[in-house]
């Protein structure tokens, strides 16, 4: 490690000795936006730089003469060669031109940034979520159309190829966030916590990601904030929900945002027949704070939301016709901060900071929950680029979090602390060795204070570009992950759980249609495996392996003004873990998940017309106080939702939605008592659930509206 860092910092000190010649410019589009990332170098050289977000590049050669060739090279704006022949400072400007046809790595565009991606993952934009039926502006909820993904009705959260919710990873700006989702009781399904406009880009990756980011057996979900100052505007909302009130002011190279949220559903559910009687309706008032300034080569970046939210109601469960009296109050505070700069034209550096903070109190009839959960993340990265072949980067990851649990049942009342510190040590190589052919590998450490031994964890991934339309890949990955704090009070975890990832990737992609299938296989070892009724008896010989494929079409291009997206997934995983020492079909996972997404601008009415359609076969659910393993069943769900926006005039929308618009009442799973018989039966909180908003937006820009928040 000491080694590989002096190196880095030989090579900066040796990059900006006094040179003789400088070459410098700015790289723009067809469209005079200036183009980031592009790879500006001379031929046969170690001499060059990457754009910034201005489109600029800078470099000194250490040369009285400079006769070659300047290589422009970026994966969607393709190649251009520049020849030079002088004895002094050299300026220009240079345009290039885009390529649908060109492939490369799959490259997200949101607001007008361009992210490069690696093959493993699929980019998703905030228009993605928001303009998705059924989705309501929820991240996690579009991302059930994804491949490999899923979701399940009664949840909510987001569950990656045959792993449980736990263990999937959701990052923001590199940090992972301990509490990504709102706070739930009962069978209440939960969201994302994030407005997907804070993103200019979100990358999902369903296993064999990155050395970068760990302790999540499936996969992850990267979101990144966007670098750029923001305009001063108002923003008003009023819907059928609550109301919102959002205000941006500019000065210079700062930009402060703020937004004020109240959601009430009490005149909602008044009106819309719920499957439950609100003693206290589901309210949450939240706030928003994002700063932002531009820096010499860099910037700092400070995020932070609060949310205060409650509901109390009785709900009649069937067919023990039992009724249970559920209420909560949940208090949050999240804090993520970036500070970004190049330390010259090949380095970067970033040190990021996530701050996290709750406190929960629920009540399920008498038994009572308060948990208060503090967590802090820091991590520090640096990049290299060595050449226009050869990129790395290494960093340190510190994870510190403190849990107090208190439960109760009656006046009997336990209370219990505990806390865990994480410490990783990350470094990968990219590598693109020739004729279409690159390497990624990197390797990731890890110690849990619980757990005596050390991780080393290998991935890789090998790429082969076919031509300039079609890629494939083949990656490996071994992934780690400790018990959550919960579990870690009562068990002593001794092992780390593993999954091994075996993965192929097929790539398709011209004129903004791509055709991506891929086949996996994952191996999970040392998963926990507790004895029926003896939860203090525990072991590490749980095991488990989940395979398949998935596929995925997108068309942007084929229709005019239409485009839609395709996925199919078919998972087959058993488990030996927890109460089964047999296989078994985990009660969390669907072998087969299918959806259709279409959009549709109608230029004549001003609207964007989406529909969305999900289905899934039934989950297998047993009882686990019995020994014959009886499979109970659940619906296939098929789940239609449209939405429509209409622009009344250019800062001023209305929009409605509707999930569930068959009105289907399907069962999402079984709970089973301890006085056995037939188990109950989780259904839907409502046939349907319908939304209606207006939305207003006060700028100078009078191009500017809410279109990019429905």
């Amino acid at each position: 490690m000491r080694t590989l860092l002096c190196i880095l910092l030989t090579l900066f000190l040796g990059a900006v000795h006094a040179q003789t010649i400088t070459i410098s410019g700015t790289v723009v589009n067809e469209r005079n936006k200036p183009i980031e990332n592009v790879n500006v170098y001379l031929e046969e050289s170690f001499d060059g730089a990457l754009s910034d977000a201005k489109g600029y590049f800078t470099f000194t050669v250490n040369d009285t003469v400079v006769k070659d060739v300047l290589k422009l090279m970026h994966p969607q704006y393709g190649n251009m060669d520049v020849y030079i022949d002088t004895k002094e400072d050299y300026t220009n400007s240079f345009v290039m031109s885009g390529q649908d046809d060109l492939l490369g790595e799959i490259v997200v565009i949101a607001k007008s940034k361009n992210k490069r991606e690696r093959a493993e993952s699929i980019g998703l934009n905030a228009m993605d979520v928001v303009s998705t039926a059924g989705s309501p502006g929820n991240i996690i909820g579009v991302l059930s159309t994804m491949p490999g993904a899923q979701t399940n009705g009664e949840d909510g959260r987001l569950l990656i190829r045959g792993g449980k919710a736990d263990e999937s990873g959701i990052y923001v700006n590199g940090i992972k966030v301990f509490q990504p989702y709102t706070a739930s009781v009962g069978n209440v399904p939960v969201r994302s916590k994030f407005n997907p406009f804070l993103f200019k880009g979100m990358s999902f990756s369903a296993g064999g990601y990155s050395a970068e980011f760990g302790d999540a057996l499936s996969g992850v979900l990267q979101l990144d904030t966007s670098d750029d100052i923001d305009p001063s505007r108002k923003d008003i909302s009023i819907s059928t929900v609550g109301v919102s009130f959002g205000q941006t002011h500019q000065w210079g190279k700062n930009s402060l945002s703020y937004s004020l949220n109240y959601l009430n559903l009490g005149a909602y559910t008044a009106l819309v027949k719920q499957r439950y009687n609100s003693k206290k309706p589901f309210n949450t008032a939240s706030a928003e704070v994002v700063y932002k300034r531009e820096v010499k080569d860099g910037g700092y970046k400070l995020y932070t939301a609060v949310d205060l939210t409650s509901i109390k109601y009785e709900q009649e469960i069937e067919p023990s016709n039992r009724v249970d009296t559920l209420a909560f109050k949940s208090n949050n505070v999240y804090m993520n901060s970036l500070y970004f700069k190049k330390l010259s034209p090949y380095m970067r550096l970033d040190v990021g900071t996530g701050l996290g903070y709750s406190d929960y109190k629920g009540d399920s009839n008498e038994k009572h929950i308060g948990r208060k959960n503090w967590d802090l993340n820091q991590k520090v990265k640096l990049s290299y680029q060595w050449n226009s072949k050869w990129q790395s980067f290494i960093g340190a990851d510190v994870q510190v979090a403190q849990l107090d649990l208190t439960r109760s049942i009656g006046k009997y009342s336990t209370n219990n602390e505990t806390d865990a510190t994480r410490f990783a040590l990350f470094f990968e190589n990219n590598w693109n060795i020739g004729s279409g052919l690159s390497l990624r590998a990197g390797v990731r450490v890890n110690k849990y204070s619980a757990i005596s031994d050390w991780t080393i964890e290998p991935r890789t991934m090998l790429t082969y570009q076919m031509d300039t339309k079609q890629q494939v890949s083949l990656s490996y990955g071994v992934f780690n992950q400790a018990l959550n704090l919960e579990q870690a009070i009562s068990l002593k975890q001794e092992d780390w759980m593993q999954a091994d990832h075996y993965i192929f990737n097929y790539t398709y992609e011209f004129k903004k249609r791509m055709l991506r299938a891929e086949v996996f296989y994952k191996d999970y070892s040392k998963l926990l495996l507790t004895p029926m009724g003896k939860t203090s008896e525990y072991s590490q010989l749980g095991e488990g392996y989940a395979k398949g494929f998935d596929v995925f079409w997108k068309d942007s291009n084929t229709f005019k003004n239409f485009n839609y997206w395709i996925t199919y997934t078919y998972i087959d995983s058993k488990r030996k873990e927890m109460y089964w020492d047999e296989w078994v079909q985990p009660s969390y996972v669907a072998k087969h998940n299918f959806s259709v997404v279409t959009k549709y601008w109608i230029e004549q009415w001003k609207s964007q017309v989406s529909m969305t359609y999900n289905f899934t076969t039934p989950r297998h659910f047993y009882n686990t106080d019995a020994t014959d393993k009886v499979a109970y069943k659940s619906s296939q769900i098929h789940n239609v939702s449209m939405s429509w926006a209409y622009l009344l005039s250019a800062q001023k929308i209305l929009y409605a939605s509707v999930d569930n618009l068959l009105g289907r009442n399907p069962v999402y799973a079984y709970q089973f008592t301890q006085q056995g018989g037939q188990p109950d039966v989780i259904n839907p909180t409502a046939k349907r659930f319908v939304y209606i908003g207006f939305m207003w937006t006060i700028s100078s820009n009078k191009k500017s509206n809410q279109l990019d928040n429905l």
